[in-house]
């Protein structure tokens, strides 16, 4: 009867653990070009889900058409859901800098519409600490992903939310599926 009692009560906690462990993830494609610059972006990302923690693990490939050359980058960040707040930070990569960049953000969203507010650091000793600063408004209907935004920075720094050809800032618009 003790063991029969054991065994129920492993069962019971894998059973919750289980429910509250929820892993997706989603993959994202751009074609971004003018006149000078021509890029195709894939980005993969995983997602980790316990409870209010969040955490990302993500890569991507850049491919620029004209030069035939490619880079690949990585961004690993966690945060933490209360009310319609959302608190986190990341860390990023890349093929020549295996610590680049660092972002803190806070977020606000009621149902499938909110807003962000993002700051990016570098970790890179060639550059300054501060890089900039991204605010952008999102609405999601389903698996979509509609987001504007304005970056802003004199540093030529890249942010998850805009893409990477907004080396000096500006306006973007962005949609992504996820599943």
């Amino acid at each position: 009867m003790k063991k029969i009692l054991t065994v129920l009560v492993v069962l019971v906690m894998v059973a919750s653990v289980s429910f509250a462990l929820e892993i997706g993830g989603s993959t994202a494609t751009a074609i971004i070009g003018d006149r000078d610059v021509q890029r195709i972006e894939i980005d993969q990302e995983i997602d980790i889900d316990l409870g209010a923690v969040h955490i990302d693990v993500n890569g991507g490939v850049d491919y620029d058409l004209p030069v035939k050359n490619y880079a690949a980058n990585y961004l690993v960040g966690a945060s933490y859901t209360f009310s319609i707040f959302k608190v986190g930070g990341s860390i990023e990569g890349n093929r020549d800098v295996k610590l680049g960049n660092m972002k803190v953000y806070a977020d606000i969203a009621v149902e499938n519409v909110g807003a962000d507010v993002d700051f990016l650091f570098s970790a890179d000793e060639t550059k300054d600490i501060f890089q900039g600063a991204e605010f952008s408004a999102f609405y999601n209907p389903g698996p979509f992903e509609f987001r504007v935004g304005y970056l802003w920075t004199e540093n030529g720094a890249p942010d998850i939310n805009a893409p990477e050809l907004l080396t000096d800032g500006g306006l973007y618009a962005k949609a992504k599926f996820s599943y």
